[in-house]
Parts: C-alpha cells; structure tokens; sequence
C-alpha cells in the first residue's frame, strides 16, 4: 500500500458510480481509489447494449485497459500523474 499524506483517504468505488459517470476515478483529487474485482466482474456484464450505461461501462473497461500496460494491476497505478492518486 503506498504511503499515506494525513488528509488523504482511499475511496471504494461501486458498480453505479462507474455506470453514472466512467470518468469518476478522475475527480477525487490526490485521494487513492479501489475498484473490487466483483465492481469489474459486473462492469463486463453491462459492456453490452446501446443505452449510455453501457456506454459508461465500456468505457470504463477501456480505461482500465489503458491504464494497465502489464495486464494486471495489483500494484497501485497512479491516475493522471505521479502526484495524484492512485
């Protein structure tokens, strides 16, 4: 687990969040987000269909994918740079 500044908090995203809005992992500042591997599971079951949480879904899939040069995250990535989250 990376090292901790006082103020800063991990965040657990769910299925919703990331169906509402595909881009939530990007407005939570310098503050780390954990994705539960069951969020990903279901994210894959709504890839499918022409309705925006589909849309939502697949997108954040892709993001996902580009994030994860290596295949696997099971280290901490950093989101939009090194000083952000992770």
């Amino acid at each position: 687990m990376p090292p901790k500044k006082k103020d800063q908090k991990i965040f657990v995203l769910d299925t919703s969040v990331l169906l509402y809005d595909s881009g939530a992992v990007s407005n939570f500042d310098d503050n780390d987000i954990a994705i539960p591997i069951t969020v990903l599971e279901e994210l894959d079951g709504f890839k499918k269909g022409n309705t925006v949480t589909n849309l939502h879904a697949r997108e954040f899939i892709r993001y996902m994918d580009q994030i994860s040069d290596s295949g696997q995250i099971m280290n901490w990535v950093p989101i939009n740079g090194r000083s952000r989250g992770k």
